[in-house]
């Protein structure tokens, strides 16, 4: 029996263009950045895209696991080009290295913006084709904000999209790309795709697939995939509008093992996804709106305030201060406020130690265009290296590293500050410290999201707030260059899009 030899490989990241920040290979490194068998270490048994491909590839026998490189650094600004061009190195390297590969499993994001690259992923996707024959399989997982670019699929007909947001089938597409590899290897089967790009930036706030447009849209693609044998993956990328890039936008992306029948798809699902375009405008409280809503709030679990515009993995630096500053001077009774990312604080209240009493400028240290820092008057808590494993179920098992905590309180708020900007999307953040969210009245979070996953059943109201931030849920605010113009909403235009076909 022949002995198939599988590479796998992780490179993770979105970028916002209109970060002050760079993303480094620092910002890599204290995310993911790993080598080998270390690969494997680290993600075997979690429920992210890595997961999948191992625990499919490992459950046949005639199946040789090559672990490449993975690296991933949260959303942040856009990619330096010394830092691609080291993880580029390290990725082509290993494959060139590796010997005769059968296929490569590779978890892409799809919104990756480099300094000199607007879509480096395609570019790295390009490189990886001239390393190995020209009809290697390859097999990728992509976000549902990806921007995804057309020449994508014509290097590899084969990429599935998550289908949840918050993003909890990270490993089941993963699983899904790898068994799809076992099937063309083992059968020989051929597959195709059609990305159908449309003219339509989305504000991401209403993608959540739990109510809603973006959830109507996926059940549509997946009753598709269910009713019809010809189609293996359809996936709406609902774009990522904060990259300021030609590729930005959102696309349609099917895949069969029948170009007619993918093409009709991609067409028709194209058209339902336009009819749905106004249903994904959302109007937001202003701050002052949603604190005074908070203070008069009464319910037996706590009232989130999302602080959308400064979420970290919508690209926002997580030290804003508009929301924050309201909700000192209200000092809201059992209230809570994380993370908020403050190197400087958090230095000081580390030498200082729990039990003491100290002075800080809170927040405002990277965009004090959105909120001067706030003097307070803070008694520590507690301090932590940081460190903790999600429970799930987004990232189930994964190892965080915050750089750094502590728990501080002023006046009747509890406050986390962190050594990075971290987006609150499990409990465990707090818990690790000795916060227990569902003792509070009042939470405030950096996040929009993913953290529903996880907190949904511990909160009894959401209110997404309209404060200052990279991350602003209205569109108009940026200075778009580069996207494909004319767009929607941002332009009145007809209905149009572009299908570009696997070879």
């Amino acid at each position: 029996m022949k002995k198939y030899r599988i590479g796998v490989a992780f490179f993770y990241h979105e970028s916002h263009t209109f970060s002050p920040s760079k993303t480094t290979i620092s910002d890599f490194e204290k995310e993911a950045y790993l080598k080998g068998n270390d690969i494997l270490e680290h993600y075997q048994g979690t429920k992210t895209e890595v997961g999948g491909f191992i625990d499919v590839l490992n459950q046949h026998d005639q199946v040789e696991i090559i672990p490449l490189v993975c690296a991933a650094a949260i959303p942040s600004g856009t990619v330096t080009d010394e830092a691609y061009q080291d993880i580029r190195h390290q990725l082509i390297g290993t494959i060139e290295q590796s010997g005769e590969l059968d296929a490569i499993l590779i978890a892409l994001h799809g919104a990756m913006v480099v300094e000199s690259i607007s879509d480096p992923e395609t570019a790295m996707l390009k490189e990886i084709r001239q390393a190995v024959r020209n009809d290697l399989p390859i097999a990728t997982t992509l976000d549902l904000h990806g921007n995804i670019g057309a020449e994508m699929v014509k290097l590899t007909p084969l990429h599935f999209g998550f289908k949840t947001y918050p993003h909890v089938d990270m490993y089941e597409q993963g699983y899904k790309a790898a068994e799809t590899i076992m099937e063309l290897l083992i059968n020989q089967t051929t597959y195709y795709a059609s990305l159908a790009k449309l003219p339509v930036l989305l504000p991401s706030i209403n993608m959540r697939t739990a109510e809603g447009p973006m959830r109507e849209l996926t059940e549509k693609a997946k009753s598709i995939e269910e009713s019809d044998i010809n189609i293996s993956a359809v996936t709406i990328f609902g774009g990522f509008p904060y990259s300021d890039i030609p590729e930005a936008g959102t696309s349609a992306l099917i895949v069969g093992t029948n170009q007619r029948v993918v093409d009709r798809v991609a067409e028709e699902f194209t058209q339902y996804i336009w009819e749905y375009k106004e249903k994904f405008i959302y109007h937001l409280p202003t701050i002052d709106e949603a604190v005074q809503e908070a203070i008069s709030f009464r319910g037996k679990k706590p009232i989130v305030l999302a602080d959308i515009s400064d979420n970290p993995l919508s690209g926002g630096t997580g030290d804003t201060t508009g929301l924050l500053s309201k909700m000192v001077d209200a000092n809201i009774d059992n209230s809570l406020f994380g993370a908020l990312y403050d190197e400087e604080s958090l230095q000081i209240c580390q030498e200082n130690g729990a039990g003491s009493t100290v002075q800080l400028s809170l927040g405002g240290k990277w965009s004090s265009e959105f909120g001067e820092p706030i003097g307070v008057k803070a008694e520590v808590i507690h301090v932590t290296t940081g460190k903790f494993r999600n429970k799930g179920p987004m990232n189930t098992g994964v190892l965080v590293n915050t750089n750094g905590a502590t728990h501080i309180r002023v006046g009747n708020m509890d406050i986390l500050i962190t050594g990075r900007a971290l987006s609150a999307n499990d409990p465990e953040l707090f818990r690790h410290i000795g916060i227990e969210p569902t003792e509070k009245n009042v939470i405030a979070m950096k996040v929009k999201n993913h953290f529903r996953s996880s907190f949904e059943d511990l909160m009894e109201r959401v209110l997404y707030v309209d404060a200052p931030g990279l991350a602003s849920n209205d569109l108009t605010v940026f200075d778009f260059r580069h996207i494909p113009r004319p767009i929607w909403p941002l332009d009145n235009i007809d209905y149009d899009f572009e299908l570009t076909r696997s070879k």
